[in-house]
């Protein structure tokens, strides 16, 4: 994830730090010594108790790490779950000891629940959905120009691999199919055949070069497996586009 959205890494940090923070918020209205603190924080130890005081929050942040369709659900639940905490919080009592939650609380639940009412939207919500439109977790993709054949049920037609990634390749333009379509590839790289499913997702232009790019929809492990060979075996040759 590295090249996640910033507004998910500063969220996901703001997060992992939260039982700190409060840590830190003791200290400074106490004046105690962090081994005091230390000492009467763990004798809470309810599950409730150390959910709410240590592992709420963190949890979240980690479910922002990896953004899939399962993380989007934890992660709105563990939110909730926050947010009916702090509405219903009362005075002096668990998890904060103080007359209300603090307004480093207020800053993150506000800026997550803003960046999040946005992913209701079907056109924002994607990435957590379709792995193929996460801008920011591009796959390297080789240039080969290996020569292939398509075929769908009415028809096997030539074309050419014009490049291609772990998830997918970049064919050359045809009139035989159109996006949506979903094919068979299959080509021959170091005198093994491949067989593989995919399906047309887009058509565009690379260095000029007029085409359409396709995703693997893999129906094997063995499949999976095949073009991870062809890929770290690409990778020594340096040809990356």
């Amino acid at each position: 994830m590295k090249y996640k959205p910033l507004i998910f890494s500063i969220i996901s940090i703001l997060c992992m730090i939260e039982p700190l923070i409060k840590i830190l918020y003791f200290k400074a209205i106490t004046h105690f010594d962090f081994m005091v603190i230390m000492t009467n924080l763990i004798t809470r130890n309810s599950f409730k108790d150390v959910f709410d005081f240590w592992l709420v929050y963190p949890l979240a942040g980690l479910l922002l790490f990896k953004l899939r369709k399962w993380t989007y659900f934890a992660f709105m639940s563990l939110l909730i779950y926050i947010v009916h905490s702090i509405m219903t919080y009362e005075k002096y009592t668990w998890p904060y000891n103080s007359d209300s939650p603090f307004m480093y609380h207020y800053v993150v639940v506000i800026m997550t629940m803003m960046v999040f009412m946005a992913f209701l939207l079907p056109g924002v919500w994607e990435p957590f959905f379709d792995r193929k439109v996460r801008w920011w977790e591009p796959k390297v993709r080789y240039a080969v120009g290996i020569n292939c054949s398509l075929k769908n049920d009415m028809v096997i037609f030539p074309s050419e691999i014009i490049n291609i990634s772990l998830t997918g390749a970049f064919l050359k333009d045809s009139s035989y199919f159109k996006v949506g379509d979903k094919l068979d590839l299959e080509f021959n790289f170091l005198g093994k055949d491949v067989l593989l499913p995919v399906m047309v997702i887009h058509k565009h232009s690379i260095h000029g070069r007029h085409g359409y790019g396709v995703q693997f929809n893999f129906k094997s492990f063995k499949q999976n497996v095949m073009v991870a060979k062809i890929i770290n075996i690409l990778k020594q040759s340096g040809k990356v586009v």
